[in-house]
């Protein structure tokens, strides 16, 4: 078959800003869907995907498929199991691997360390350095979205966050910081259980605002002085991306990708949280200071972080995958 010509992708609806991203090339996108709606077979979730369909898991093993793109350990075996045939060994199939490593930073095993035949893509440089790769071949294809415009206005005085599940997932996200960088301003917190932070009586200037789908959560995050990355100990996230991409300067918890990406003209990045919380303050107290900086993440957002840029990438890896 001809390198050029589109081909047939099984991936599972795993993250959806990224999933968002993949589907928008140009190939055909086959999204598993089972009758429990699990997580082995959530479907489009009423996504709006023109080029990627739902397929019944119990279809699967009659579909003429070209490459299986793997984000979870399981589904090295779950694909067997439903295509009959073995990912790697019977039909191509790269992994992409979402996240930092876990539970140590630098000695935890990759599930396809022991593994050639898999290629395995990081999504940053860090993560491929931290994680034990072993044997298996290994590719970063950073972040891409959509630009979704400049449309920083920045005339509300607080900063703002995406964090999904912040109480359960507390010091990796890095919400245990929020009650102190909240101590001179308001902090609103987008995602899922966000709400969930007004209970907390030790944070009252923190609201959580809740998971507001996408386009207008942007909006109203847009409305905010400053963007707040806290996270510890995750993958760069979409949600910092998208910031930047809005036109909002960062502060941002000096960890994992942050300081690779947040320039010195663009925010302040620090492991210091003292240093953060005087940011904040600076950057709310300061309109003309805050909409300079987010010209300046705008601009490299655009430059590294674009749509083209990522599917370019994908196409690449897809073609030497199906050869």
């Amino acid at each position: 078959m001809d390198a050029d010509l589109p081909r047939t992708v099984l991936a599972w609806h795993v993250h959806g800003s990224w999933m968002e991203s993949f589907v928008a090339g140009r190939h055909r996108y086959l999204i598993p869907v089972n009758k429990a709606g699990d997580a082995d077979g959530k479907g489009l979730l009423g996504r709006d995907w023109p080029r990627a369909q739902e397929i019944s898991t119990d279809q699967l093993r009659n579909q003429d498929i070209d490459l299986i793109v793997l984000q979870r350990p399981r589904e090295i075996e779950l694909a067997a199991e439903l295509l009959g045939r073995r990912p790697g060994i019977d039909i191509p199939a790269v992994y992409v691997e979402h996240n930092t490593p876990r539970p140590d930073a630098v000695d935890s095993n990759h599930v396809l360390a022991e593994r050639m035949d898999i290629p395995l893509i990081h999504v940053t440089e860090f993560n491929r350095l931290m994680w034990d790769n072993g044997i298996a071949p290994t590719k970063v294809i950073t972040h891409g979205i959509a630009d979704p415009g400049n449309l920083y206005t920045g005339d509300v005085a607080a900063a703002a966050t995406m964090i999904n599940e912040p109480l359960r997932r507390w010091r990796t996200v890095g919400a245990d910081l929020l009650a102190e960088l909240s101590s001179q301003v308001p902090i609103d917190v987008w995602g899922i259980g966000s709400r969930e932070l007004n209970r907390k009586g030790a944070l009252a200037a923190v609201r959580g605002k809740g998971d507001v789908p996408h386009p207008r959560v942007l909006y109203q995050i847009a409305r905010r002085r400053v963007y707040l990355h806290t996270a510890r100990w995750t993958s760069l996230g979409m949600s910092l991306v998208e910031a930047m991409f809005l036109g909002m300067p960062i502060v941002a918890v000096g960890s994992t990708m942050a300081p690779m990406t947040v320039l010195a003209e663009a925010g302040v990045v620090s492991a210091d949280v003292k240093t953060l919380a005087y940011a904040l303050q600076g950057f709310v107290s300061d309109a003309s200071a805050a909409a300079v900086a987010g010209k300046a993440a705008r601009a490299y957002a655009l430059a590294h972080f674009g749509l083209d840029r990522f599917l370019k990438d994908w196409d690449r890896v897809i073609a030497e995958c199906c050869r």
